[in-house]
C-alpha cells in the first residue's frame, strides 16, 4: 500500500527475505481457508488491474489521529501516530451471485492496491503496519493501515505564544502519471480518537480536503489538516508578568530625591542585569525562528525600557552637577507619568498588530 524504502541488510538478508516470500506463497497456495484463496481464474492471469480499458478507479482516504508525540518548533515538524483507511472499487475482484462469501480478505501481495505515499513525511517508520484487505461482493475493498511518522508542516510563530497552528498531512499516489485514480475523502473516517492528545497544545479541530492535481501530479492530493492552539498560561504567570514587574520596578528611580546618584544608578542597573539574566534562564521555553514573534517584541520593549530609565537618571544627574536643580525635578515629574503610559502603549499597540 504505502511505498517504504529500507537500507540493504546484505545478501543474507535478502536471501532469507526470499525465502521467507516464498514460503509465505506456498502457505497461501495450499492453504483452504476461503479467506485467502485465489480463483482458478486470478492464478492463470495473475494480478490484475482494475484500470484496464480506461476505467477509473475510484479510491477514498480518511485519516485518524491515535495521538501526537510532540510538535518541534525548530524543524517545523510533528510527530503524529494514526490510522489510513484507504477503500477503493476493484472490478477485477466482483463475485457473480452464486459465487462465494460475502467478504473476502486477501495480503495486500495478493491483489492490486493504490500505491499511496505521504509527501511531507520526514522519514519512514519500520513500525509501519499494512493489514488485510476486505473485499466485498461487488468488488468494494478496504483496507486499514496504522502509521506513526514525523511530518515536516510550516509553523507561523509570530503570535506566539497565542498562536494557532494547523498541522498537514498530506498523501498523493506515488505514480505521478496515475491519471487513472479518482481520489475523494472518507468522510465518516476522517477525526481522531477520544484519547488523542498534544503536548503544551489543545486540539481544536480535524478535516480533510482534496488539492487539485496540477502539472506534476495527475490524480491531485489528499491534505488531512489539524488545527491546535497553544496553552499559553506558563507564559503569562512565568515570562510576561516577570519581565512586567521588573519594568515597574525600575520606575522606583523616579521617586528617588535625584541629588543622591547613588539609589538611582544602584536601582536601575540592579534591574536591568536582573532582566538579562531572566531572559537567559527562560529563553529554553522560546522558538528559535528567524523572524521576532509577539514575546520578542514584549521582550525588547521591556528591555528599551530599563535601559531607557538609566539615561534619564543621567540626565537628572547632570543637571543637578550643573545647578539644574528645578530641572531635574521637572524631568523626574514628567517621567514618572511618561514611562508607565508610553511603555503600557507601545506593548497595546504591539499586541493590536501582531495578535
Amino acid at each position: 500500500m504505502l511505498v517504504n524504502t529500507f537500507g540493504s541488510g546484505g545478501c543474507t538478508a535478502h536471501m532469507r527475505r526470499w525465502l521467507w516470500c516464498a514460503a509465505s506463497w506456498l502457505v497461501l497456495l495450499s492453504s483452504s481457508a476461503p479467506a485467502f484463496e485465489l480463483t482458478p481464474q486470478q492464478l492463470r492471469e495473475g494480478m490484475r488491474w482494475p484500470g484496464e480499458g480506461g476505467r477509473r478507479i475510484p479510491v477514498s482516504i480518511g485519516i485518524e489521529v491515535i495521538d501526537f508525540a510532540r510538535v518541534n518548533l525548530r524543524e517545523e515538524s510533528f510527530a503524529m501516530a494514526g490510522y489510513l483507511d484507504v477503500t477503493w472499487v476493484d472490478p477485477t475482484l466482483a463475485l457473480q451471485p452464486n459465487e462465494g462469501s460475502e467478504i473476502r480478505r486477501f495480503r495486500p501481495q495478493q491483489i492490486w492496491t493504490p500505491a499511496l505515499e505521504f509527501v511531507n513525511a520526514v522519514e519512514q517508520v519500520n513500525g509501519e503496519r499494512e493489514v488485510d484487505v476486505y473485499v466485498t461482493r461487488d468488488g468494494h475493498a478496504s483496507q486499514r493501515i496504522r502509521f506513526s511518522h514525523n511530518f515536516q508542516s510550516a509553523l507561523d510563530l509570530q503570535r506566539f505564544p497565542f498562536d494557532r497552528q494547523r498541522l498537514f498531512i498530506e498523501v498523493a499516489p506515488f505514480d505521478p502519471f496515475a491519471k487513472d485514480i479518482d481520489l475523494s475523502i472518507d468522510e465518516g473516517r476522517v477525526g481522531m480518537l477520544e484519547g488523542a492528545s498534544v503536548p503544551d497544545w489543545n486540539l481544536d479541530s480535524v478535516n480533510a480536503r482534496l488539492d487539485q492535481p496540477n502539472q506534476a501530479e495527475a490524480a491531485g492530493r489528499f491534505v488531512f489538516e489539524v488545527s491546535i492552539s497553544r496553552r499559553y498560561t506558563f507564559y503569562v504567570w512565568r515570562v510576561f508578568l516577570p519581565i512586567t514587574l521588573l519594568v515597574v520596578a525600575s520606575w522606583t528611580a523616579f521617586w528617588f530625591d535625584p541629588v543622591n546618584l547613588q539609589p538611582l544608578i544602584t536601582v536601575s542597573l540592579s534591574i536591568l542585569l536582573s532582566l538579562v539574566t531572566f531572559t537567559y534562564a527562560v529563553d529554553f521555553s522560546l522558538p528559535k525562528v528567524a523572524y521576532l514573534t509577539f514575546t520578542d517584541r514584549y521582550v525588547i520593549t521591556a528591555f528599551s525600557f530599563v535601559v531607557s530609565t538609566l539615561f534619564v537618571v543621567a540626565a537628572m544627574h547632570i543637571c543637578v552637577r550643573t545647578n539644574h536643580l528645578p530641572r531635574a525635578l521637572l524631568l523626574q515629574k514628567i517621567a514618572r507619568i511618561a514611562f508607565p503610559v508610553s511603555f503600557f502603549t507601545v506593548i497595546g499597540l504591539i499586541a493590536i498588530i501582531t495578535l
